[in-house]
């Protein structure tokens, strides 16, 4: 695909097992066409101080798409970036990173939610920042620094969520943006403040806490060192939509699309984050925080949100499989599950909140033996498991559909499957039969779409 650099922008998607350059044009129908120009590997690195993101080898891919975009003639109109939720880097007074950043999948926050939500009460807990009560949320997170490495937390200047660091040593900005803000446990999405009487609630410094900007935006251009690293110029930076689901969910509102009033959206990449929208926090005790939660959309609006399982489950089966020297195509592993549907192997239907699927070292041994301890057939064959994971996910899926239906009194008749699990026609179908929807498939680069589409509403604004 040959761009017109007057016509295209450098979007950075980064996700918990993959990063990649992408550029984005903008179609005459109002979608984005999108080409891949570089793709890496990320996944977290555990030590024995715990477990971490290698953030600088990230940037360093960065950097290298960067280079292969300036190396094609190519001078993007703006760059933008985009990754997971909730994780955080501290930054000293010299703007360099105190520790590497951990990773949601660190052990050390394990039981914290309830620590948190009995200290100051679960309700006005979810009142006051809208976030699901969960183990990995940033307030945790920071809890548990000022716990177990309180030294990190005092030398701590400023607090920045893994897009915005990416931002800063992109341009120097340092601030942050709703989309990101509000996966915190720190933020009131409603009133757009920092929830600074919760941070105080556990002697956390508020100060070390970011401004936060609400809709798309120029923040600064790249740096002159940056420039001469790339060979790119001064390119305006963007930001606006830090979190991937964000980016994700900024595509789902307009004229292309059903009523938003019977409209679900799955956005379903390692994680399948399911949400409708709403114009404001539903009547207190509506909610139950341990499921549910509140996000921003770039906009400032907000949605409902679950947090599920998504590809995590399938894509960990198929390194294991990989390795043994099995066929894990995707189009091989759907077919076997098809063919392995109805059978008494593939009959189990696995409770995806088990802790233990969180990070296994085998994830097939780890499924073989949930099934056996719930008293349930075991799989044996990649399309038992596959069938298995698929036929849980649509199980998963069509419950929280039917709990967002009772919350909302909508009838929430069509599904909106974005991501690149939407590219699972079975899984689709599957979901359909479970939920009583209309699937309709979005765009799989929806993330990356609406990663460019934030960054040509930031240069209209500018």
């Amino acid at each position: 695909m040959t761009h017109q650099g007057d016509e295209t922008y450098l979007a950075f998607d980064l996700g918990a097992s993959s990063g990649r350059a992408v550029l984005g044009r903008p179609n005459a129908d109002g979608s984005v066409a999108i080409d891949e120009v570089h793709r890496f590997g990320n996944g977290p690195v555990t030590t024995d101080a715990g477990t971490f993101w290698d953030i600088e080898a990230l940037f360093a891919e960065m950097v290298e798409g960067m280079r292969i975009v300036a190396a094609r003639g190519i001078a993007p109109r703006a760059i933008g970036v985009d990754t997971w939720g909730v994780d955080f880097a501290l930054l000293d007074a010299a703007g360099k990173l105190v520790e590497p950043p951990r990773s949601y999948r660190q052990k050390r926050i394990a039981g914290l939610s309830r620590t948190v939500s009995d200290r100051v009460g679960a309700q006005r807990l979810l009142d006051r920042t809208g976030s699901m009560h969960q183990d990995h949320a940033s307030l945790c997170q920071l809890l548990a620094a000022k716990t177990f490495t309180p030294e990190v937390v005092a030398a701590a200047e400023r607090l920045l969520f893994i897009p915005d660091l990416l931002r800063y040593w992109l341009c120097g900005a340092r601030g942050t943006d709703c989309t990101a803000a509000s996966t915190s446990q720190m933020y009131d999405a409603v009133g757009r403040e920092w929830a600074t009487d919760i941070l105080a609630a556990f002697d956390l410094p508020a100060a070390i806490l970011p401004a936060v900007g609400t809709g798309p935006a120029v923040v600064g251009a790249l740096s002159e060192s940056i420039c001469e690293r790339t060979g790119l110029g001064a390119v305006p930076v963007t930001a606006g939509c830090g979190h991937d689901t964000g980016a994700a969910f900024g595509l789902c509102r307009g004229p292309h699309l059903p009523d938003p009033d019977d409209l679900v959206v799955i956005s379903s990449g390692t994680w399948a984050i399911l949400g409708v929208f709403v114009d404001a926090h539903l009547p207190a005790g509506t909610l139950d925080p341990t499921r549910f939660g509140y996000e921003a959309n770039p906009d400032g609006s907000l949605r409902i949100v679950r947090n599920l399982t998504g590809g995590w489950l399938i894509e960990q089966c198929r390194q294991i499989w990989a390795a043994g020297g099995a066929d894990c195509s995707y189009e091989a592993l759907i077919a076997a599950a098809r063919s392995a549907a109805g059978t008494q192997r593939a009959s189990a239907v696995l409770d995806l909140a088990w802790e233990g699927f969180a990070s296994p070292p085998d994830m097939p041994a780890t499924i073989a033996a949930h099934c056996r301890d719930s008293g349930q057939p075991v799989p044996e064959t990649p399309g038992e498991f596959s069938q298995v994971i698929f036929a849980s996910l649509a199980h998963a899926y069509a419950e929280a559909i039917a709990e967002l239906r009772s919350m909302t009194g909508r009838g929430l008749g069509q599904l909106y499957m974005i991501g690149g699990m939407a590219r699972n026609a079975y899984l689709n179908d599957l979901t359909a039969e479970a939920a009583g929807v209309e699937v309709l498939v979005g765009p799989a680069e929806a993330t990356a779409a609406g990663n460019v589409a934030c960054q040509i509403e930031a240069l209209a604004n500018a």
